[in-house]
């Protein structure tokens, strides 16, 4: 959470404000003050709340991280279409599936002439080749469609691979990860810096 200067943030005001109005309480208290102790206790959680509402804001900017893309009704019944094994998934690896999907749809540009559907079969390969991996920042990539229908990133042209749907057809997820097209992929990802 902390990308960019700690300065930015305002921890020392932030944390100093927070110690003077939590060692107010107990000095309110013994005072006899008991409505404004519990006044400065429901202060310091609202200040806490904006506090938090800032930092993570403000990391979200200096990451310059965009946000997924969330699969629509329509996105899924491609996705069912094109993955057959999808019903197959127990239910966090449908989840795993749809969140790295749309984060590579979020996050790769593309060059060439794409369907919705070619997008979806290429990022389906590559979250299936970096499955053991987790997630990979995929905000430098542009990936470029040729007229032969093979795939290649901009900047790595010797990672080239082509989008099929019989690469996608397998009974299960352990069936999928062991595919020849995606082994294949996930050698020539493991180059990648």
């Amino acid at each position: 959470m902390t990308s960019g200067s700690p300065n930015n943030y305002r921890f020392k005001f932030w944390l100093s404000l927070f110690a003077l109005l939590l060692l107010s309480i107990p000095f309110f208290i013994w005072l006899d003050f008991f409505l404004l102790a519990k006044l400065t206790g429901i202060l310091v959680l609202i200040l806490l709340l904006f506090a938090m509402r800032k930092w993570f804001a403000q990391a979200r900017s200096n990451n310059n991280r965009v946000e997924r893309v969330v699969l629509s009704t329509n996105d899924l019944f491609l996705l069912k279409q094109i993955l057959p094994a999808y019903y197959t998934f127990d239910s966090s690896d449908q989840r795993i599936l749809n969140d790295q999907l749309g984060l590579f749809l979020a996050e790769v540009r593309f060059k060439g002439e794409w369907s919705l559907k070619s997008q979806m079969i290429a990022g389906i390969m590559v979250v299936l080749a970096t499955w053991q991996n987790g997630y990979t920042n995929k905000q430098s990539w542009t990936i470029i469609l040729d007229e032969d229908q093979s795939v290649y990133l901009e900047d790595f042209p010797q990672i080239t691979f082509a989008i099929s749907e019989d690469s996608l057809k397998g009974a299960s997820l352990a069936a999928l990860l062991q595919h020849e097209t995606i082994a294949s992929l996930r050698a020539q990802l493991e180059i990648l810096p």
